[in-house]
């Protein structure tokens, strides 16, 4: 798969109104490599069994099985999988049911382009970036996997050069990378040139130098410090013109070279390169190193080859936590990572089954499935919640890998896992972040657009009214600027939440800037509950509101447009609140006016009370 289809998700619609699925098709083109599109429940569980989709996009409301039946079947199938269901909001039961199945967002008809962007664009960081950690982390199980066999082979081969050739092909294939190679220091102590030991290139007209001359190859400062014990690891970017040749000659754009140690002397090297500048993080170069370290025990004895690889550098500096257990699944081992992100010390662990660290949160059904993988495939790999030392609650990446002997008998399992907490509670804040004022908490106009435009939708489908309120305080900014914008900001957050309480909970206030805000009140049933609110808000301006040592109040001027009645659309609704709002201000401020006050404007629904 290329870097851009990487990039790219598989999607599938479910949608049995074909125009619909054409809409969504169009705007989700971006961001797919592939769409699939099912007319119902039972096509679309179909389809997500067989391709296992990225997202799926679902209306809820088909024939022969619904939306939330098909989201309920699938959450048994896949825990993880992001979901987004399409719904008029009207009915709560479906958005409980909705929220209970883990759907993860909503969207209605029609789809207002800005929102929807926003939030798919949101979806599918989200569901990269879990990619990109379960790729990572299947890099480095196959690596810890391919440092297992090489150890065991060595250990059974009489020569382990006749064993090098595979092993070293095994270690290339698991490290994902396009070139490997050994070269052998051709005198011991202070040498100065090596030969090429083994090349394995995927680029069939790649030149590997059969020997290299550090010194007439202006590579002395990598012999220094290979000889230190440290590793290289760069790009063609990062290098002058003579290593870049060296590079070009192994047809390769990032290179990492490890240094190989035989009886405490300066061996020689590993070479390990890819057709791309992406470099080895600093946890595969901990495990890649632990590939030279074998070979350099290789080189000097047979060894306890399980012994060096569980002190190896992999555990020791890799930054995920790693632990191994026996085939009873009792801890034998686990690294630093593993204390710092769970609390537990090796004395806490030892001997003991890894459930202690279980959290309540996931049934037996959930790590029954995790065993049957284990037991079909060798492997399992997801996101599961467990439990600190401390009783804090948090969320992990987790591969386990089973450990096979010779003979296909399990005789360890292997755990690596990093705490991704932070991440989800990072994409939760700038999601929320996105749609909300910071200062007040309240919705922001980006929030309050959508609204809107869903409240329009709402009321032309099902013939009702409701109401855009622009509100602008008044005298705020002599406060302001008399006692400081620490005080004017308390002065709006407390006028805010007094807002907030006057208003039903399916009711949007948005702080529009400054000194600005603007409600949207939905649904009016009787224009009574109407002129009550506004009647609450321009009481606000009777309200002593107590900072620090000061007493102070603000008026409010109050501007009111009524859909249909005013306008039709988002923006006239806006222009025209916001035009009352000036025209209650002009009349001495702390007042309400309407756009068409003369025309009385009612609602529809049989309203006989106009307002005035």
């Amino acid at each position: 798969m290329s870097t851009k289809d990487e990039n790219k998700l598989t999607i599938l619609i479910v949608d049995d109104e074909r125009v619909t699925v054409a809409i969504l098709t169009k705007m989700l083109a971006p961001y797919a490599s592939t769409i699939l599109a099912a007319s119902d429940g039972i096509e679309g569980l179909e389809l997500f069994k067989n391709r296992r989709p990225d997202l799926v996009l679902s209306d809820v409301n088909m024939p022969r099985m619904g939306g939330l039946e098909m989201v309920q079947a699938i959450r048994e199938i896949d825990e993880h999988v992001k979901i987004a269901l399409i719904t008029n909001f009207e009915n709560r039961d479906t958005l409980i049911k909705a929220i209970q199945f883990g759907v993860n967002q909503f969207f209605s008809k029609p789809f207002e382009a800005k929102y929807f962007t926003q939030i798919i664009s949101h979806l599918r960081d989200d569901i990269l970036e879990k990619r990109r950690i379960r790729a990572e982390l299947t890099r480095q199980q196959n690596i810890l996997q391919a440092i297992n066999q090489m150890s065991q082979n060595f250990l059974q081969s009489n020569d382990w050069m006749t064993a090098l050739d595979g092993e070293m092909k095994r270690l290339k294939n698991a490290a994902r990378s396009s070139s490997v190679f050994i070269y052998q220091n051709e005198t011991e102590g202070n040498a100065l040139t090596s030969q090429r030991l083994l090349a394995l290139n995927d680029t069939p007209n790649s030149v590997a130098k059969k020997r290299i001359h550090f010194k007439k190859d202006h590579l002395m400062r990598w012999k220094r410090r290979l000889e230190k014990g440290e590793a290289i690891n760069g790009n063609l970017d990062q290098y002058d013109r003579s290593k870049q040749k060296l590079l070009e000659a192994f047809n390769i754009d990032s290179l990492l070279i490890l240094p190989i140690f035989a009886d405490h002397k300066w061996w020689g090297f590993l070479g390990i390169g890819n057709n791309n500048k992406e470099t080895f993080n600093a946890a595969n170069v901990a495990m890649l190193g632990t590939a030279a370290s074998i070979i350099g025990a290789a080189i000097t004895s047979k060894h306890n080859f399980q012994s060096l690889e569980m002190s190896s550098a992999v555990f020791e500096h890799t930054m995920d936590g790693v632990l191994i257990t026996d085939k009873e699944n009792r801890i034998l081992r686990i690294n630093d990572s593993f204390t710092t992100i769970t609390g537990y010390k090796l004395k806490d662990v030892l001997g003991k089954d890894p459930k202690l660290l279980k959290s309540g949160v996931h049934d037996k059904f959930f790590y029954q499935q995790i065993w049957d993988s284990i037991s079909k495939s060798g492997y399992w790999q997801g996101e599961i919640t467990n439990r600190k030392k401390n009783g804090e609650i948090y969320i992990e990446w987790l591969s386990i890998n089973a450990v096979k002997n010779t003979n296909g008998e399990i005789e360890n399992h292997i755990g690596i896992f990093s705490d991704v907490t932070h991440r989800r509670e990072d994409i939760q804040k700038y999601t929320y972040l996105a749609t909300h004022d910071p200062l007040t908490g309240l919705s922001n106009r980006l929030l309050f657009d959508d609204r809107l435009n869903q409240a329009i939708f709402h009321a032309e489908r099902f013939d009702k009214c409701f109401a855009v309120i622009f509100c602008d305080l008044d005298k705020f900014k002599p406060i302001n600027d008399t006692y400081g914008h620490s005080i004017g900001d308390q002065l709006l957050k407390m006028v805010a939440q007094s807002i907030q309480n006057i208003l039903r909970k399916e009711d949007t206030v948005c702080r529009f800037g400054g000194d600005e805000f603007v409600i949207l009140v939905e649904d009016i049933k009787e224009i009574a509950a109407l002129q009550t609110i506004l009647q609450k808000l321009s009481d606000i301006q009777f309200n002593k509101i107590q900072i620090d040592e000061l007493e102070l109040s603000v008026g409010i001027s109050i501007g009111v447009s009524i859909y249909p009645q005013d306008a039709t659309t988002a923006d006239e609704l806006l222009k025209n609140a916001d035009e009352a709002m000036y025209k209650a201000k002009r009349e001495l401020g702390n007042n309400i006016a309407y756009f068409h006050p003369k025309n009385a404007p009612y609602c529809k629904n049989n309203y006989s009370t106009r307002i005035t």
